[in-house]
């Protein structure tokens, strides 16, 4: 590229029929490493030993530590500014306080979920360096939608055809696997984060938007075979919420984008569920209607779990019984005796008043609801809110499979909120700022 000379202005380049400029070889690096690794880590879910989980949070620790020593320093640029995001790096903190004051009641338990937590606000720290520019958020996007959409493919493939295993391979000791996930509201989860992503695209782009229109369906059609209940329902109200927000006003487009014709709007709108629909009869809708038609109990027995878990918490109040001994304390508080392993509260926000008081609940709680108005902004963020609305009766947070994907939407949505910021004070005071030089270079 040519050496452009100083100038006092600002100085936006853009090089057409390229994508060189938008990231420097650092960033492009470490962002395709980070990539790999939470590609890795949903990859393994399946894997019941402990190998996978290490491998990631160790990868995650050594891209940090090397981007750290040869990235970070040479920038003058950060990550997001504000207490809410700084909440996220005292999540695992909390913990070791919790272990140096004695305070836990299984300090092995505890550690490993300072390690977990440390890997998750790694991934939330190198998004938001990693990811700086609006063009960077588009690379980050569509990767997360490719891998989507291989996942959703996976899973539709091998619900008709491998009998449990993955891969068509490896035994998951379940009747039915879900592309790699054993559990069918963990790859719901997944899935709730990059289905307004598709969606979004498919409304932003219009008629020209035929790729997209075609992987929202496709996403959505294994949500609703794979029969979750929750991940149904939040997915549907997703793409209806992203139509809706279409429908009553055209979404936050960029400045270099022109507005889609009413008359392409329309057709588009119609064409998003029309698809999603189609493909849901194509692959089958009986087996969630039968779910929701059947009157069992594992809503009730949720409720038997959720009563024990507020009594920890209102024990415990202020410092909890030590991050990720729930299954080791609950029994105590247990109001019925089931002839099974209780390992997760299936709320995860009680859990975390369990197991860590209620400072440890709003450490976790105020980062995410902080972003949920910028989500709004960027319905490509939709995911986020979805995923909070179902940790309320699942667990998604303890799979980095998922919480490692969410966490990086959660870095990408405040990088959204910081530039929003920045071109809000540019519109109202435009005096103090220089407009910016545009230079555009073809090959």
């Amino acid at each position: 590229m040519p050496a452009f000379p100083t100038m006092s202005n600002r100085v936006e380049v853009r090089v057409k029929g390229t994508a060189a400029g938008i990231m420097n070889r650092e960033d492009l690096v470490a962002g395709l490493c980070l990539f790999i690794l939470l590609v890795y880590c949903t990859a393994t879910i399946f894997v019941k030993a402990a190998w996978p989980l290490q491998s990631f949070q160790m990868g995650v620790f050594a891209l940090l530590a090397v981007y750290l020593v040869t990235g970070i320093r040479k920038r003058e640029e950060g990550a997001a500014k504000g207490v809410a995001p700084l909440l996220v790096y005292f999540i695992p903190v909390w913990g070791l306080i919790q272990i140096l004051a004695h305070t836990t009641t299984s300090t092995f338990q505890t550690r490993e979920a300072v390690l977990r937590w440390g890997a998750l606000a790694a991934v939330f720290f190198l998004v938001q360096i990693v990811v700086r520019t609006p063009a960077a958020r588009e690379i980050a996007l569509h990767a997360m939608l490719f891998f989507a959409t291989v996942m959703a493919l996976l899973c539709l493939t091998q619900l008709f055809t491998s009998k449990g295993l993955v891969l068509w391979i490896f035994p998951s000791g379940y009747p039915d696997v879900y592309a790699t996930f054993p559990s069918y509201n963990n790859y719901a989860q997944f899935i709730e984060i990059s289905l307004p992503i598709a969606v979004w695209y498919s409304l932003r782009k219009g008629l020209q938007s035929w790729g997209y229109i075609l992987v929202a369906g496709t996403l959505y059609a294994s949500v609703i075979r794979a029969a979750s209940r929750a991940g149904a329902a939040l997915c549907t109200a997703e793409l209806l919420a992203i139509l809706a927000m279409r429908a009553i006003g055209p979404l936050k487009l960029n400045r270099r984008e022109t507005k889609l014709r009413m008359r392409s709007i329309t057709l588009v709108l119609a064409l998003v569920p029309l698809v999603a629909v189609t493909f849901t009869f194509v692959v089958g809708w009986r087996r969630i209607w039968q779910r929701f038609q059947q009157h069992d109990d594992s809503y009730l027995v949720r409720s038997e779990f959720l009563i024990p878990t507020i009594d920890m918490a209102v024990h415990r109040p202020l410092i909890g019984y030590g991050l990720g001994t729930f299954p080791d304390v609950y029994p105590q508080y247990a109001i019925k005796d089931f002839p099974f392993y209780v390992n997760y509260a299936h709320n995860d926000w009680a859990e975390f008043a369990a197991d860590g008081g209620i400072p440890f609940l709003l450490l976790v709680l105020i980062p995410f609801a902080a972003v949920v108005p910028t989500a709004i902004r960027h319905p490509w963020g939709l995911g986020l809110v979805a995923v909070m609305l179902h940790a309320c009766v699942d667990f998604p947070f303890p799979r980095p499979a998922v919480s490692g994907w969410l966490f990086a939407m959660l870095g990408l949505l405040y990088v959204a909120r910081a530039s929003d910021r920045h071109e809000d004070r540019f519109k109202i005071s435009p005096g103090r700022h220089d407009p910016p030089t545009v230079l555009e270079f073809k090959h």
